[in-house]
């Protein structure tokens, strides 16, 4: 384990909010919006990357106004590979930003969209892809 185990219902309250920021920044491609909130959800998964899941603003947010009124999860999850999704997404953003400034949206959108689509997946199904991508990942490399 790789630190202290989160509570799973933080990081998907996360992707909720998350989704909906990167949903209208795709909306805003053409206008000032997308930079933005790309910059703004950037940052978020900045924090999560480098301080940890449970100290990025939505988490953390949730482990402290939302959590303590249900009561305990269910399970408890190692945060190493949360951890290792939010270095990914925040990879895909800040391509999107360089390419977005440089004039090239198409390749902005692909990437927004892509961390978008993973965001959802988790908002909607609780399942993690870039979790399960580090998983593979860690598997070949072993």
């Amino acid at each position: 384990m790789a630190g202290t185990l989160i509570d799973p219902r933080g990081p998907r309250f996360a992707s909720v909010i998350t989704a909906i920021v990167l949903g209208l920044a795709l909306l805003g491609i053409y206008s000032s919006v997308f930079p933005v909130l790309t910059g703004i959800q950037a940052v978020v998964f900045l924090v999560g990357a480098t301080l940890g899941v449970a100290n990025q603003p939505y988490v953390w947010f949730f482990n402290r106004a939302i959590a303590p009124h249900l009561g305990e999860p269910k399970r408890w999850q190692d945060p190493t590979a949360p951890r290792a999704a939010q270095a990914v997404a925040l990879l895909l953003t800040l391509v999107a930003l360089i390419a977005w400034f440089l004039g090239g949206l198409a390749i902005a959108a692909v990437c927004v969209a892509a961390a978008w689509v993973v965001a959802l997946t988790l908002a909607l199904t609780g399942y993690c892809i870039g979790c399960q991508g580090y998983t593979v990942w860690k598997d070949i490399r072993s």
